[in-house]
Parts: structure tokens; C-alpha cells; sequence
């Protein structure tokens, strides 16, 4: 107001030393916005921007104690692996032995029943070859003296043509004797 007094009487012209009143409405109503953002608005964002910080931090620590808790968990399973392969290890070479000791076992359990088979082969064999021997010397002495009757055309002493076959069938059995034991 006093400057349009000053300048209906100045004849139209302001004096710019004079302060404008405007400019001060202005400024008060800047201070009065820069209030109403202090007091209303910086509050709720300063607490949700904290509460953010709040968050982040929490969420860090979470991430922190989560990594701790999966390198204590890989740990706990390296340990465990490891025992695992050293047990399979042993047990696997626990069933190696006991797999020997059972091969050892049936193998001596063969080795003796073949060694029985062979005994009682070899017996039966001997048993057989005596039994053979005997009804071969009583045949034999027969035959052979009736074909030696026949060939000769006259009667041959049976007592002394008995003991050559007896001779005979003894150097055969000897002969044979040494060809099994060459045989072995």
C-alpha cells in the first residue's frame, strides 16, 4: 500500500530500495510450507525410510545366520559322508574276508569230498581189478588149457599150467601197476 502511495505520488515510478510486500508473503508462505513438510510430511517418511533400515538390517542378519547354518549343515554332511564311505569301506572289506574264508571253507569242503570220491574210486577200482583178476585166472586156466589141449591134441597137467598162467597174469598186473603210478 505505500508503494501505490508513493507511486501515485511520484508520478508512476517505484522505488526498488523499498521493500516489495509480495516478496514477504511469499517467504511466509514458504516458511509455512517448509513447517507443514517438517511436521507433517518428513515424520512418516523418516519413520518408514528407519523401518526400512530396520528391515534391511534384520533381513542381513537373517542372511548372516542362514549362510552360518548352511556351512555348519555342509559341514555336518561332509562328516557324515565321510563316515559313511570309511564304514562302507570296512564293510565291504568285512564281506571281502568273510567271502574268502567262505571260498577257503568250500574250497577245502571239495577238496576233501573230492579226496574221499577218489579214495573210494580207487577203492572200488582195486575192489573190481581183484574181482576181475579172479574170475580172469579161473577162466583163463580153463580155456586155456582146453585150447592148448585141442592144439596140442593130447591132455596138458592142469596144476602146472594153472601156475603159468598164475605167472602170467602176475607180470600182466605189475606191467600195469607201473604204467598207473607213471600215469600219477
Amino acid at each position: 500500500m505505500t508503494t501505490e502511495v508513493l507511486a501515485q505520488a511520484g508520478g508512476g515510478t517505484t522505488n526498488f530500495l523499498l521493500p516489495n510486500f509480495t516478496i514477504v508473503v511469499e517467504i511466509v508462505i514458504f516458511l509455512l510450507v517448509l513447517f507443514f513438510f517438517y511436521r507433517f510430511v518428513v515424520p512418516p517418511l523418516t519413520k518408514a525410510m528407519r523401518e526400512r533400515d530396520e528391515m534391511v538390517r534384520k533381513q542381513v542378519e537373517e542372511r548372516d545366520k542362514a549362510v552360518r547354518t548352511l556351512h555348519e549343515a555342509e559341514e555336518r554332511y561332509s562328516k557324515s559322508l565321510a563316515e559313511a564311505r570309511a564304514e562302507a569301506t570296512t564293510i565291504r572289506d568285512e564281506a571281502r574276508a568273510d567271502a574268502q574264508k567262505i571260498r577257503d571253507g568250500m574250497r577245502a569242503d571239495t577238496d576233501r569230498e573230492v579226496a574221499r570220491l577218489r579214495a573210494e574210486g580207487e577203492a572200488e577200482l582195486a575192489a573190481q581189478r581183484a574181482q576181475t583178476a579172479t574170475a580172469l585166472r579161473s577162466q583163463i586156466g580153463g580155456l586155456s588149457s582146453g585150447l592148448a589141449s585141442r592144439v596140442l591134441g593130447r591132455q596138458i597137467d592142469d596144476g602146472r599150467h594153472r601156475a603159468t598162467v598164475d605167472s602170467f597174469l602176475a607180470e600182466l598186473e605189475q606191467g600195469q601197476a607201473k604204467d598207473v603210478e607213471g600215469v600219477r
